[in-house]
């Protein structure tokens, strides 16, 4: 009959030449993957793997030996971290030294612990002592209770052929990594063109860090499940633009299933409670135009620039989600100055992209109803007048968006307009500098 030996293994030279690959979502949850060597004796042994992220999906891990001889047959995910409060609680009915801030002490068996008081059997006097919380200084404990951990914790059980080292595969999901896109935009309205860099803004609050990293980002929707509960995530950060003296890395884009996944070309290491910049594609000059919008009802005209996003107008690659902030320079002094920021959706490639950047100073709407009549029981007309100012020194042209509900029909207008849906239309009007120009129309309903 064999002899099965139980050995219990602490997490000394975990891994040795350990790879690490970090695939990062929109959503903010990532995939890692590590190759890693584990130092094993021979027979059944349990093994804590402790370089673990806080916020790990535990369900997520898939572990692939790489060497025949090791077979891993449970796994626990030991979350149950050492605190004071949650080891008094397991000191309950063991002996304890209690300290106060006078130097008095107390020695006995631990009766409870509330949040304001603790109460001990004295082992002189079997008396009941009760101390406040707030006058504790120390309490002295024989040793760490069974079951606790100082950090999260993947605790295997695993049976081996031979002692040695058996690399192994682990990958799992992780929440608390996201990336986005934040684009700089320079416009230049008389050349009709904006220049467009883009950085990728990478936020590690996992409660790992990962150093010497394969990075890849995962561009699109990706269906995720909500936890059920909360989270809490430490805010404290440090911030980090990425430069390397070796050449500068660059993302590889592919299309991936129905997503568009960016691999970096060289290797990064992405500390905890860290942000971090990294250039996603070169800088792009792009073909723009400039248009105003006034939405009737409303009292501002808003800003927008507009382009193409096509080889031929200077782009034409899968634009990922993200802020765009736009600048402009000023001859006076050379300098570039900001005009406004927009979020773009992810975009694919030869699709428009529309910037609002705010709303213009000289520009002036306002929408009148200046009549309603009852045709019949199920139709009515009403008489509209949306007036348009240019105060400013430039011609300007705006396009005039009207949305219609029911069954419509335009009478009597002053200007021509566009059915862009079944219920929306639009006018555009070119006005010049300093001029007031007014759009007449009836529009009969019919419910």
């Amino acid at each position: 009959m064999k002899t099965k030996i139980f050995l219990i293994l602490t997490f000394f030279s975990a891994f040795l030449m350990a790879q690490n690959q970090v695939t990062i979502y929109n959503e903010n949850f990532s995939l890692i993957r590590t190759t890693l060597d584990l130092e094993l004796g021979k027979g059944f042994q349990e093994y804590d793997m402790d370089d673990i992220p806080s916020m790990i999906e535990a369900n997520s891990v898939i572990i692939k030996p790489l060497k025949d001889g090791l077979e891993i047959f449970s796994q626990n995910y030991e979350y149950d971290l050492a605190n004071s409060n949650k080891i008094l609680q397991k000191y309950i009915g063991k002996e304890i030294e209690i300290v106060s801030k006078t130097d008095d002490k107390f020695l006995g068996q631990l009766q409870f612990v509330d949040g304001s008081t603790v109460g001990i059997l004295e082992k002189t006097t079997n008396k009941l002592i009760l101390v406040k919380s707030a006058e504790i200084r120390n309490f002295n404990l024989a040793e760490l209770p069974d079951n606790f951990y100082l950090k999260p914790t993947l605790h295997w059980k695993l049976i081996t052929k031979k002692s040695g080292k058996y690399p192994i595969d682990l990958s799992y999901i992780c929440r608390g990594m996201s990336w986005e896109v934040t684009y700089n935009a320079v416009w230049n309205d008389t050349q009709n063109e904006m220049e467009i860099n883009s950085w990728v803004t990478i936020t590690n609050e996992t409660g790992k860090a990962f150093a010497d990293t394969k990075l890849k980002l995962i561009a699109g929707d990706v269906q995720k499940l909500k936890k059920r509960y909360g989270e809490h995530l430490d805010t404290r950060m440090s911030f980090t633009l990425e430069s390397e003296g070796k050449g500068v890395p660059s993302f590889k884009e592919k299309a991936f299933h129905d997503f568009h996944l960016y691999t970096l070309s060289d290797k990064v290491s992405i500390n905890n409670n860290q942000t971090k910049q990294i250039t996603l594609f070169p800088t792009a000059i792009a073909k723009a135009n400039s248009r105003y919008e006034y939405q009737t009802y409303t009292d501002k005209i808003a800003s927008k620039i507009e382009f193409k996003n096509s080889k031929a107008d200077g782009l034409g690659m899968p634009l990922p989600k993200g802020i765009v902030k736009i600048y402009k320079l000023d001859e006076a002094d050379d300098n570039l100055e900001f005009i406004g920021e927009d979020r773009i959706d992810h975009t694919a490639t030869d699709e428009k992209v529309t910037l609002t950047t705010g709303y213009a100073f000289d520009l002036i709407g306002e929408t009148k109803v200046t009549d309603t009549r009852k045709i019949s029981r199920t139709i009515s007309e009403k008489d509209i007048v949306v007036t348009l100012k240019n105060r400013s020194k430039e011609t300007k042209i705006i396009n005039i968006i009207h949305y219609i509900s029911g069954d419509w029909e335009i009478l009597k207008n002053n200007a021509k307009f566009k059915k862009e849906k079944a219920n929306q239309i639009e006018f555009e009007e070119t006005l010049k500098p300093d001029t007031t120009f007014e759009i007449t129309w009836t529009e009969r309903i019919e419910y």
